[in-house]
C-alpha cells in the first residue's frame, strides 16, 4: 500500500505492467457496396532483445468469438499470428469489441463513402459519471470512518470531520472529473494530459492540500516512492485541520503517521470491519464452495476498486493495442485519423482498454470521402462542378429520394448541356404531383450554388 500524500489514504491502487496483451490490426478496403476487412491479431508478453514480440497463445474463447463472425475457413494462422478476412456491408463485425458501419452512396455526379467505428470502452456517459461520483462518496466515507477511529478523541476533530465530509468529498469528485476531462483531451492534444495534471495540482494548491515549499518533497516522494515522506506531509496537513499548532508537540494520535507500518496496520484494521469488505468476504465464502483455491480478498482491494472507478483505470489498463488502416483513392474529406499519402491510407493507432473492463470512452474512428464522376459532370456541365463537402451533401440528399423522385431528377440532369440555361431550368424544376414535396430544395440549392460559381 502506497501513501504518497493524504489523498492517497483514500485512493490506493495496484497498477500491473508487463502483462500479456493483445495486438490488433484492422485493414479496410472499400469495394463499392461492401468493404473488405482483414483483421490481424496476436498475443504477446513483452518483446525479446531484438524488439520482436514474445508470442503467447491467443485466448481460445476470444479466438472462437472472432471466428464465429467471419465466413467459414476465413480465419487462418501463421505461427502465433491469426488473420480473419471478410466482406461487410452496413454493420461492422464486433470482432474486437464495439460497433460501427460502412455506407456507400452512388449517384451520377459522384460517390460518397462513410466509415465509423468505436472499439471497446463505454459511451454511457451518464452511468460512468454516476459510478465515479458514487466511488468518491464511498472513498470519503471510508476516510471519515478511519479518521474517527484514530483521531476522533482529539479536541479539534469536529473541524477535521467537517473538512473530510464537505471539502474532501467534493475534491475527490472534482479529481474524478478532472481525470476524465484529461483522458478525453489527451486523445486530441499532445500535452493535454500533462496540462490537466497541472490544472488539478493548481486546484489542490488553492485549497491548501499542496504548498509551493513542499514541491521538493513531493518530487522526491513521487520519484523515489518515499512513502514515509508522504505520511509526514499528511501528518502536517491533518494537524492543521485539527487546529494543532505546528510549533507545539504533536498529539499522540498523529504520531501514528510517522510510522509507515503502523499506519498500514491501522488502515487495514479499519477496512477489515467495514461493510464493503465484509460483503466481499461473504461473496468469497460463497464462491469458494465452487472454487476452493480462490484466494481470500485483501481489505485494501476495496479501496483499490473504488479508486479504479474514480479515476477510470483498472488493473488491466490499456494493455491491448489497436491499429486501423483504411485504404482510399485520395485523402478523405473528413477524418480523425492521419493520412498516409505514400500508402494512400487513413491510419489510427491507439492503446485499447481491456475487454473485461469498460470504463473509458471508446476508441473512435471515422472517415468520410467522396469522388466526382468527372466524365458525367464534364459532359453535362462543361466542367467538374461538385466535389468534396458539397458532393458529400449531395450524395446524402440524393440517397434519400424515392424511386419516382430519383427518376425525375436523373431525367433533368441527363438533359443538361454546357452553355444552356441551366440555372433557369433548375429553378423551374419541381417533382411531379405524385412525388411533389420540398425534398427537392436541398438538391437544387447545392447544384445552383455550384453552377453560380462556374467561371
Amino acid at each position: 500500500m502506497k501513501f504518497y500524500s493524504f489523498i492517497s489514504l483514500a485512493s490506493l491502487a495496484v497498477l500491473v505492467t508487463g502483462c500479456p496483451h493483445n495486438d490488433y490490426t484492422v485493414e479496410l478496403n472499400p469495394r463499392v457496396k461492401v468493404i473488405e476487412r482483414r483483421l490481424g491479431f496476436y498475443r504477446a508478453d513483452g518483446t525479446d532483445t531484438n524488439g520482436f514480440p514474445q508470442y503467447v497463445a491467443f485466448p481460445s474463447n476470444e479466438l472462437a468469438a472472432i471466428t464465429a463472425l467471419y465466413p467459414a475457413g476465413n480465419v487462418t494462422q501463421e505461427g502465433e499470428r491469426h488473420f480473419a478476412t471478410g466482406e461487410f456491408a452496413g454493420a461492422m463485425p464486433d470482432d474486437i469489441g464495439g460497433a460501427g458501419f460502412y455506407h456507400h452512396l452512388a449517384t451520377s455526379l459522384g460517390t460518397a463513402g462513410f466509415y465509423v467505428e468505436r472499439f471497446r470502452g463505454s459511451d454511457d456517459l451518464a452511468a460512468r459519471a454516476k459510478a465515479q461520483l458514487a466511488a468518491a462518496d464511498q472513498l470519503a466515507d471510508l476516510v471519515i470512518g478511519w479518521s474517527r477511529m484514530e483521531f476522533g478523541r482529539e479536541p479539534g476533530y469536529k473541524k477535521l470531520r467537517h473538512f473530510l465530509d464537505i471539502d474532501l468529498r467534493r475534491d475527490l469528485k472534482n479529481l474524478s472529473l478532472y481525470a476524465w476531462a484529461g483522458e478525453i483531451s489527451s486523445a486530441y492534444g499532445k500535452n493535454a494530459n500533462e496540462e490537466f495534471i497541472l490544472r488539478f495540482g493548481q486546484y489542490l494548491h488553492e485549497r491548501g492540500y499542496l504548498r509551493i515549499e513542499d514541491a521538493a518533497s513531493l518530487v522526491r516522494i513521487y520519484a523515489g516512492g518515499d512513502d514515509a515522506g508522504g505520511l509526514l506531509l499528511a501528518q502536517k496537513f491533518l494537524a492543521e485541520k485539527l487546529g494543532v499548532p505546528l510549533s507545539g508537540p504533536m498529539p499522540k494520535s498523529l504520531t501514528l503517521l510517522a510510522d509507515l507500518a503502523a499506519t498500514e496496520r491501522s488502515w487495514i484494521k479499519y477496512l477489515t470491519g467495514t461493510e464493503p469488505y465484509q460483503a466481499r468476504l461473504r461473496e468469497w465464502k460463497k464462491d469458494q464452495k465452487l472454487r476452493p483455491d480462490l484466494e481470500k480478498p485483501e481489505p485494501t482491494e476495496v479501496v483499490g476498486e473504488l479508486t479504479s472507478t474514480l479515476l477510470a483505470f483498472g488493473s488491466t489498463g490499456e494493455g491491448d493495442h489497436l491499429t486501423v488502416r483504411l485504404t482510399l483513392p485520395a485523402a478523405p474529406d473528413h477524418t480523425n485519423g492521419k493520412w498516409d499519402a505514400l500508402r494512400r491510407q487513413v491510419v489510427w493507432t491507439s492503446g485499447l482498454e481491456s475487454a473485461e473492463r469498460a470504463g473509458r470512452l471508446p476508441v473512435f474512428c471515422y472517415a468520410n470521402w467522396s469522388q466526382s464522376h468527372e466524365g458525367f459532370q464534364q459532359e453535362h456541365f462543361g466542367r467538374v462542378i461538385l466535389g468534396g463537402d458539397e458532393l458529400l451533401k449531395y450524395c446524402l440528399w440524393r440517397g434519400g429520394l424515392n424511386e419516382a423522385q430519383s427518376g425525375e431528377w436523373e431525367t433533368l440532369l441527363a438533359d443538361f448541356r454546357p452553355g444552356g440555361e441551366l440555372t433557369n431550368r433548375l429553378a423551374a424544376f419541381e417533382f411531379s404531383a405524385a412525388g411533389k414535396t420540398n425534398a427537392v430544395t436541398l438538391g437544387k440549392k447545392l447544384l445552383h450554388s455550384a453552377l453560380e460559381n462556374m467561371p
